[in-house]
């Protein structure tokens, strides 16, 4: 038995040669049972499109080529998807077993808010812990969810927007401009840290603390560490990362690249994933035998000592990379630029 999405039975079916069944969320009843979904297509208009009705037409058109049935297949990409537009039935041909829970609408969305994420963790601690039962769960769910938002004040106003996408040379420009503020507000000159410890796009205007803070992985967050190494080491830390792999670490593609700051990593993408070419600062070959702060997460620092386990890692007190993101815009400055930090060579 396996928690996941529909493609994740679909690859493990034929991996397997065998039918799996699928059993919706919750319970094994129709009467009682849930399908929890993920919405794949998300979309926002810019306000500034009612002033000009020629441009709200046509993103309006845009839209209803998006949810209309070819528009749909071609987001879906044909698979294991269940489409809320009445107008396309056909989807349902990739998603079966689950007939009588869409028939119910017995649908719930994982919406990415902070009020449903501390709606969530009301209700099911109070699941876990015996003290609600299920009505009571919903019941205090709903009440947070309809709850009016409290009056939170912006912390910073962003001059710029930077994508937590790939960019043309395979970095994220947002998680580029947060390690870098954070790096430089820990006077380190360098830093290393994994790709997944960055969620979200930094968009121009102004922003709350709370909206600052789902810009990192308050889930999987980090304490930060320091260590003074030698070019030569650095060089050796990197390429370390490139190849680690157990069961709950690797780089395989290039969405799993490492953020780095202070430098520019060169790597070559393998056939069975990617080697180091080169390291610069500066645009200058990293020197061996200089000594740099580099500043690391859980990851990096244990990918370190087993390369160097007497190496001396202070830890900074009980910061955090989500508190130090958000000290730092607290304060109401602007976040570094993203810096060109990686090249990957076909």
């Amino acid at each position: 038995m396996f928690h996941g999405q529909p493609r994740d039975m679909q690859k493990f079916q034929d991996q397997m040669d065998a039918e799996l069944i699928r059993i919706p969320y919750f319970s094994q009843t129709s009467d009682s049972s849930f399908v929890y979904m993920f919405p794949s297509l998300n979309i926002a208009f810019n306000k500034e499109l009612e002033k000009n009705q020629e441009k709200l037409d046509t993103a309006l058109d845009v839209l209803d080529c998006m949810i209309s049935e070819q528009g749909q297949k071609l987001i879906a990409d044909g698979s294991g998807v269940i489409s809320f537009n009445t107008d396309v039935p056909s989807m349902m041909q990739n998603v079966p077993g689950l007939e009588e829970e869409i028939k119910d609408t017995s649908i719930y969305i994982r919406y990415s808010a902070q009020k449903s994420f501390d709606a969530s963790l009301e209700a099911v601690h109070g699941l876990l812990s015996g003290k609600m039962d299920e009505m009571q769960a919903y019941n205090v769910f709903r009440s947070a969810m309809n709850s009016e938002d409290s009056k939170e004040k912006s912390t910073v106003n962003f001059e710029n927007e930077y994508s937590i996408s790939l960019n043309n040379k395979s970095g994220r420009d947002a998680a580029s401009s947060i390690l870098t503020t954070i790096r430089k507000e820990n006077d380190a000159q360098l830093a290393l840290t994994p790709y997944y410890y960055y969620t979200s796009s930094i968009y121009k205007g102004e922003c709350t603390r709370s909206r600052v803070g789902l810009m990192t992985a308050k889930n999987s967050d980090t304490p930060l560490y320091l260590v003074k190494l030698n070019g030569e080491q650095v060089y050796e830390l990197v390429k370390k990362y490139l190849t680690e792999a157990d069961e709950n670490f690797y780089v395989t593609t290039k969405y799993e690249l490492p953020i780095a700051s202070g430098m520019k990593i060169i790597v070559k993408n393998e056939e069975n994933g990617f080697s180091l070419k080169d390291i610069t600062i500066n645009d200058k070959k990293i020197d061996t035998e200089k000594e740099y702060s580099i500043l690391l997460t859980d990851t990096t620092k244990s990918i370190l000592k087993k390369i160097n386990p007497k190496c001396a890692i202070e830890q900074i007190g009980d910061t955090t990379l989500s508190s130090a993101w958000i000290a730092a815009m607290s304060n109401g400055q602007q976040p570094s630029a993203p810096e060109d930090y990686i090249e990957v060579e076909k």
